[in-house]
């Protein structure tokens, strides 16, 4: 843990670390999901699907490891062992703070199949 470094140092380092952990799987999942656009085959898809999920789930467990480095956070949550990765799942957020996606996706990563996101045609134009 960081924790011992000043407020803002270990904010920038929060940032710098988040940055950098975007800028690296999105251009791997860019490599992937390009070719799985423009293919039009099942199959090669179906393979493509597989390595795509592997970079979210990967992506995800980097993000939970910044976190833990860069921040002192005591988890109470109940019900977690209980979930199946190969079951079907509805997750709901209130989204409170903008750190409500992160929050699921490091509880939920690898329990449950990858998050998907949804959201309503008339919000896509919302600031």
């Amino acid at each position: 843990m960081l924790n011992f470094l000043p407020p803002y140092l270990l904010g920038a380092i929060a940032g710098f670390l988040l940055f950098l952990n975007v800028l690296i799987w999105v251009s791997l999942l860019l490599l992937f999901a390009i070719p799985k656009y423009l293919l039009p085959i099942p199959s090669v898809r179906q393979k493509l699907n597989g390595i795509l999920h592997w970079i979210g789930e990967n992506w995800i467990a980097c993000n939970s490891g910044w976190m833990r480095l860069t921040q002192n956070t005591r988890w109470d949550v109940q019900g977690l062992e209980g979930l199946n990765y190969h079951g079907w799942y509805l997750v709901v957020s209130n989204h409170q703070t903008w750190v409500d996606i992160f929050v699921m996706q490091h509880l939920l990563n690898r329990r449950i199949p990858l998050l998907k996101f949804f959201i309503k045609r008339e919000l896509i134009k919302a600031p």
